[in-house]
């Protein structure tokens, strides 16, 4: 059986992709691996949240609220959801530590409703046929407050 040149070249670009990916892949979880861990293998030291990592878990969060309620998915559990995935990934990869914020770490329930105002920001102004009008007019009231608080 004849292997055409074609076929060759196929065969050789698909083994070496494959190579490229599982060099990258594994250079790429350890250099995004948020969590360091101390030499005596018992202490986890987080990296506190950048800017970036904030804007980045606040965009997927909109997506998947804009998203989910392009497929029917009732409002409060779509925001709840986009939230909750918004804390878990703060909890999970930096232990409730916003650079920002220096060494105080938020409590989950912070970080949830933080989550929500800014999930809710974005898609008023992404999606805001999305948005049921009530739930608007709540997020301007709740920013209106904080803003006579500061």
């Amino acid at each position: 059986m004849k292997k055409t040149p074609r076929k060759k070249i196929l065969a050789m670009s698909v083994f070496v992709a494959s190579i490229l990916l599982t060099s990258c892949s594994s250079s790429i979880k350890s250099e995004s691996n948020p969590i360091k861990i101390g030499s005596d293998k018992k202490e986890i030291n987080f990296i506190p949240a950048s800017d970036e990592d904030i804007f980045l878990y606040r965009q997927i969060g909109i997506s998947y609220l804009c998203m989910a309620r392009q497929i029917d998915v009732e409002f409060p559990k779509a925001i709840s959801l986009a939230a909750k995935n918004y804390a878990l990934l703060i909890s999970s990869r930096h232990g409730g530590l916003i650079k920002e914020l220096g060494k105080e770490k938020l409590p989950d329930k912070n970080i949830y409703n933080g989550a929500i105002l800014q999930i809710l920001d974005g898609a008023i102004k992404n999606c805001p046929e999305m948005v049921p009008e009530e739930d608007k007019k709540k997020f301007l009231k709740t920013v209106e407050q904080l803003n006579q608080k500061q």
